[in-house]
């Protein structure tokens, strides 16, 4: 397999490109189309550290979530993610938003870490595709249960902060990622909680007023479940080539 031919998989029965944001940066981003690949990294984030991991296992392909180009590069010096990953003879692909927005991607991931049941839309993009989703928990729980409900099924967690209102809930709508532009959404559809991660002070207090439940688990935390599903989908589509999950990319620790 080269590594066009698996960008078109991906493209075509995982998560296809054309689902993507506007202002995202998804795609091949980096190397050789023509490239063979026997062996390919999945991550979140290109680094230093995981492109290190991929070079030691032999791999020739990267395929991360973050895109590892995403604001205009004025420079690539050593050092820089992009100039080691070139100097490594790596190819990137990176799959953003549209493995957000793609069935069994991000947030189908994390509606099911939760055990949410008649999942639906959440931020509708068009043509039926939604940005996260809407589900129903088994059973009513207060905030603090369903802190300690996310904290295990997302384990190792760093932890949840989260925004207790006094209600029961039941109904919950989650992002994976920053997703408290979508609160005011969240709070026009009705829902008990939004279960997300880097909640500024004023999205707090937003809430707050709107008597909307809300949990911040970390962006890592929140995006990393897709990380096995993705590597065992591609790993059934294209048995040719070994996939590979990268070790703990976490970057951030909690005292």
């Amino acid at each position: 397999m080269t590594v066009r031919e698996i960008y078109e998989v991906i493209d075509r029965q995982i998560a296809p490109f054309s689902l993507a944001e506007s202002w995202d940066n998804s795609g091949l981003l980096a190397g050789d189309p023509q490239a063979a690949v026997t062996r390919a990294l999945v991550c979140l984030d290109i680094t230093g550290d995981t492109i290190a991991q991929a070079a030691a296992a032999g791999a020739q392909l990267m395929i991360s979530h973050h895109p590892v180009i995403f604001d205009p590069l004025r420079a690539v010096l050593k050092g820089h993610p992009v100039h080691t990953l070139i100097q490594s003879g790596l190819s990137a692909i990176c799959a953003h938003t549209n493995l957000d927005i793609a069935e069994g991607g991000v947030n189908d991931c994390l509606a099911k870490a939760l055990g949410l049941r008649d999942l639906g839309p959440f931020e509708e993009t068009g043509e039926g595709a939604s940005l996260g989703r809407c589900g129903t928990l088994p059973e009513e729980m207060s905030a603090g249960e369903l802190a300690q409900r996310l904290r295990e099924a997302l384990a190792p967690c760093g932890g949840v902060r989260y925004l207790d209102c006094g209600k029961a809930i039941r109904r919950v709508a989650v992002c994976g990622g920053a997703g408290g532009s979508l609160m005011e959404r969240a709070a026009a559809l009705g829902v008990d909680a939004l279960i997300t991660s880097e909640l500024k002070q004023n999205i707090w207090l937003s809430c707050k007023a709107a008597g909307l439940s809300a949990f911040d688990a970390g962006h890592y935390d929140t995006e990393r479940v897709v990380l096995g599903p993705l590597r065992r989908r591609l790993g059934e589509l294209i048995p040719g080539v070994e996939f590979l999950e990268a070790e703990d990319e976490g970057i951030v620790r909690y005292l």
